[in-house]
Order: C-alpha cells, then sequence, then structure tokens
C-alpha cells in the first residue's frame, strides 16, 4: 500500500534516528515501516526475534510525526527465498555465489544484509543459521525471488 509519503509498507534500514525517538529507533537500524496505522500517522516497528533467519517485529511501533523522515528510510527486499541472477563475490577472492545459486535473504537487526547458502542433502533443502554479511546494498539488485508456495501445514492432506 502506497501513501502520500510514496513509500510502500515494508522492510527499511533507518539512515537517520527518527525524531524524538531516537534511543528507540536509531540509525542503522532494520524497521517494518508501516504508512498508516489506527491513529493516522505512519509507525516503524523495530524486530524482536528472529526464527529461521526470519525477524519478527514488535506489535507495538513508533509513531512518525515528521512528514519528512520516511523519505531517509532504505528500502529493502522482503526477506525470503531468491535465486542469484549474477555471481556474487564473497569475503575470499576465490569463493562466490554463483548464477542460478538458491539463497535465503535475511538481515541483521542494524539492516546489515545477509545471504544464507542452501545446503542440499538428499531431498532435503536447509539454510544455515550463518551467512555472508554484506555492507552494500546494490547486491540486492543480483537477486530474483523464488517463484513458488508451500501450503501450510494446516492445509497439507495427508497421504497416509
Amino acid at each position: 500500500m502506497a501513501s502520500s509519503d510514496g513509500l510502500t509498507c515494508g522492510l527499511y534500514r533507518t539512515t537517520e534516528p527518527l525524531p524524538g525517538r531516537e534511543e528507540k529507533v536509531g540509525e542503522n537500524r532494520l524497521v517494518y515501516y508501516h504508512n498508516h496505522s489506527e491513529e493516522g500517522p505512519p509507525v516503524v516497528l523495530t524486530p524482536h526475534a528472529n526464527h529461521h533467519n526470519f525477524w519478527e517485529f514488535h506489535k507495538k511501533g513508533w509513531l512518525v510525526q515528521d512528514e519528512d523522515w520516511p523519505s531517509t528510510l532504505a528500502p529493502l527486499l522482503p526477506e525470503g527465498y531468491y535465486v542469484v541472477n549474477h555471481h556474487i563475490h564473497l569475503q575470499q577472492p576465490e569463493e562466490v555465489l554463483s548464477e542460478g545459486a538458491l539463497v535465503q535473504l535475511g538481515y541483521d537487526s542494524s539492516g546489515k544484509i545477509i545471504l544464507f547458502q542452501a545446503q542440499f542433502a538428499g531431498n532435503t533443502i536447509t539454510f544455515p543459521k550463518s551467512g555472508y554479511g554484506f555492507s552494500d546494498g546494490s547486491v540486492l539488485k543480483r537477486l530474483e525471488p523464488v517463484r513458488f508456495t508451500a501450503p501450510k501445514l494446516d492445509d497439507r492432506e495427508s497421504l497416509h
């Protein structure tokens, strides 16, 4: 959903603290931005727990009273599964994530990008608890979303 500030609801990294709430929402912080709230103004939520490389955000957030502040937010891709569309060099010169590699995109609490490379074992795909960190957001341009859906556990029919 887009609002008058032009931002859609989603993940962002702060580049400036939230005025009036600097101690709660500082610079370089991962936030979930909602361009609307029950009170009217936009609201930002901060992360509080990470499960399987996905963040869970607080239910209550901080109202954005400064109408210019949202323009300081740096947009991030949604957490999830992606395919590398152009090789990515890692820490060591000989280390690369090859084109076509399956990765899980996540972030640390400061909004730093983390790519978790898929591991294959038989008929199972898993993602590790640690991955490759990136400060430069340009790596996001080298990712294409994986297009698949998986049924919720409750929706699956038993074949037994």
